[in-house]
C-alpha cells in the first residue's frame, strides 16, 4: 500500500487517535514479531491470545500504528497511550477495521482482482495464476493460507503501490463467506477449479457447496468473466443459468468442449508434465514442474486467465515452466534409506489423496511404493464413504504398503481391505510416532528405491513425519 497517515487510517476507520497523527504507515501485520518498521499492527482478540498484549512488542519492533478495539481499555483501568512517534488508534471492531481499510485500498489501488476458488486446487491454481500473469503485469497475491476473513484484507493492505493485478485465493466453510470476501476483494474475474465434496461436514448438501462456491461468480460486475472447469459437472450446469462471460479449460473433452485445451500429457523428469494447449488458432508446448492431470487442469486454468488479459499461450507457458509454488505440495526430497519422499502435507481431501496416489504409483517407475496417510476433515456425513474410497484406489494401484494415521483413517484401510488389498501390507497407527518407527522397520528390511508418500489433512501435521524420514548429514541410517 502507499503510505497512509494515522490520522487518513483513522478517518476510514471512524476510529479515536492517540499520539502522532501525521506517522506515515506502509502494510500491516497480525503478529507483532513481523514488524519491520512503519506498519499497522492489528492488535485483534483471539482464542488463545490477545493481540493488545503485544501492542509495546510491536512498536518496539518498528509498528508505526496499533489499532485496538475501545472494550479492552473500558475493561481495565490502564488509559490508551501511545510512545513517542508512534500511534494508537481505536475502533469498535479490529475485524471491521481491517476489512474497511482494505477495501479502500483496493479501490485506490485501481488493480484488477482475480478470485480464486474451488474444492480442490485452488492455492496451486492462485500460484499458477500468479506465474502466468507475471509474464506481463506486476501480481501480488495471496501468502500461505490467507484465504479468510482475515487473510484476504491483510494481502490487500499489503498489496504495494503498483500492483496491476491482485489474485485473491478465497477459502469458505459456509454460506455467505465468499460473498463477504468478495465484497472486500471486488473479483474481476472469477475462478472455480471444481466444485466437490469438501466442507459437506459444515454445509451437509452438494448442492449447498455449489451455492458457497457460486457466490463468486454471481459477485463479478456484469463484464466479468468466470474460468470454469469443462470436466465439472457442477460448474457446467450453474453456468448454463448464469449471464457472465464463462471461459472453459479441460485435459478431455468433459462435460462441454472446453475453450482452453490441454492434450498429449506426457510424465518428464522426476516430477514433471509435458502438455500441448490450445485456444482459438494459438497452440503451445507446455512444461510443468508438477505431475498428474489434476496439476495439468489448473495450469490450464492460469492460462486462461492470461487469455483474458491477452497474454499469448507461449508466454504463459514460459511462466508455468517457472513457476513457484506453495510450500507443502507435492514437494519430491531424499528419504532414509536411499528413498524419495513425496510431501504432500498442505491439506486433503478425497480427490486429492486418490490423485496423490496415482502420482506415487506413477512416478515410482516400478519401485517400491508406502502411502503414509492421515486423516481427512470436513466430509460429515461422507466422512467414512471418503476414506473408503481413498483405499480402495490405494488396492487398484497396487500400492507396496499403507500405513494410516489416527481413527478416520482406519477406514482407508477399511476400504483397501474390500478392494482384496492384502492384510500383511495394512500398518494401522494411532500417532505419527508410531508411522515413522512401522516406516522406518519396513524401509530398513527392503526399502532401497523405494517412493513414499505422506499426506493428510492439514491439521494432522503430517509434515512432521516428513521431517523424521528425511536423509540428513546429520541422521546415521
Amino acid at each position: 500500500m502507499s503510505k497512509w497517515t494515522a490520522a487518513t487510517v483513522a478517518q476510514i476507520s471512524k476510529g479515536t487517535l492517540y499520539g502522532d497523527s501525521e506517522i506515515e504507515v506502509c502494510g500491516c501485520i497480525l503478529d507483532s514479531r513481523q514488524a519491520q518498521g512503519g506498519e499497522m499492527f492489528f492488535a485483534l482478540p483471539g482464542e488463545r491470545v490477545d493481540g493488545h498484549e503485544f501492542m509495546d512488542t510491536a512498536w518496539k519492533n518498528g509498528a508505526a500504528l496499533v489499532i485496538g478495539e475501545k472494550g479492552y481499555f473500558q475493561q481495565r483501568t490502564q488509559k490508551p497511550y501511545a510512545p513517542e512517534g508512534k500511534a494508537l488508534l481505536l475502533v469498535d471492531s479490529g475485524l471491521e477495521a481491517l476489512q474497511e481499510l482494505a477495501r479502500v485500498w483496493r479501490l485506490e489501488l485501481g488493480a484488477k482482482v482475480v478470485g480464486v476458488t474451488g474444492s480442490n486446487g485452488k492455492t496451486t491454481t492462485k500460484d499458477m495464476i500468479t506465474a502466468v500473469l507475471s509474464q506481463n503485469f506486476s501480481v501480488y497475491r495471496n501468502k500461505e493460507n490467507h484465504n479468510n476473513e482475515l487473510g484476504l484484507p491483510l494481502t490487500i493492505l499489503n498489496a504495494p503501490q503498483g500492483t496491476e493485478i491482485l489474485v485473491l485465493e478465497m477459502g469458505m466453510r459456509g454460506l455467505g463467506e465468499i460473498k463477504a470476501l468478495c465484497k472486500i476483494g471486488k473479483p474481476d474475474i472469477g475462478v472455480i477449479t471444481n466444485i466437490g465434496t469438501t466442507h459437506l461436514e459444515l454445509l451437509l448438501t452438494q448442492d449447498r457447496i455449489a451455492q458457497a462456491k457460486w457466490e463468486l461468480i454471481e459477485a463479478l460486475p456484469a463484464e466479468g468473466v468466470a474460468i470454469l472447469n469443462a470436466e465439472d459437472e457442477t460448474s457446467v450446469q450453474k453456468s448454463s443459468r448464469d449471464s457472465h462471460r464463462a471461459l472453459f479449460y479441460g485435459a478431455d473433452e468433459g462435460i462441454i468442449h472446453p475453450d482452453i485445451q490441454g492434450s498429449r500429457l506426457t510424465p518428464k523428469g522426476a516430477l514433471g508434465t509435458e502438455f500441448v494447449v490450445s485456444f482459438l488458432e494459438q497452440k503451445a508446448d507446455a512444461y510443468l514442474p508438477l505431475p498428474g492431470k489434476h496439476n495439468v487442469l489448473d495450469a490450464l486454468a492460469a492460462l486462461a486467465v492470461g487469455t483474458v488479459f491477452n497474454i499469448p499461450l507461449a508466454d504463459g507457458c514460459v511462466g508455468l515452466r517457472e513457476l513457484e509454488m506453495s510450500k507443502m505440495r507435492l514437494e519430491l526430497r531424499p528419504g532414509i534409506y536411499e528413498t524419495t519422499l513425496i510431501n504432500d502435507v498442505y491439506n486433503a481431501n478425497p480427490v486429492s489423496m486418490q490423485a496423490s496416489l496415482r502420482i506415487l504409483k506413477e512416478r515410482a517407475s516400478g519401485n517400491k511404493t508406502l502411502a503414509i496417510l492421515g486423516e481427512m476433515y470436513e466430509l460429515g456425513t461422507s466422512a467414512v464413504s471418503g476414506h473408503r474410497e481413498v483405499g480402495q484406489t490405494l488396492a487398484r494401484l497396487g500400492i507396496s504398503a499403507l500405513i494410516t494415521v489416527g481413527n478416520l483413517a482406519k477406514d482407508i484401510a477399511h476400504g483397501a481391505r474390500l478392494a482384496g488389498y492384502p492384510e500383511n501390507q495394512i500398518f494401522m497407527t494411532a500417532t505419527r510416532e508410531a508411522a515413522v518407527r512401522i516406516t522406518r522397520d519396513l524401509l530398513a528390511a527392503d526399502g532401497a528405491g523405494a517412493w513414499v508418500l505422506i499426506k493428510g489433512s492439514r491439521g494432522m501435521k503430517m509434515e512432521e513425519i516428513t521431517v523424521q524420514l528425511e536423509r540428513s548429514e546429520k541422521r546415521m541410517d
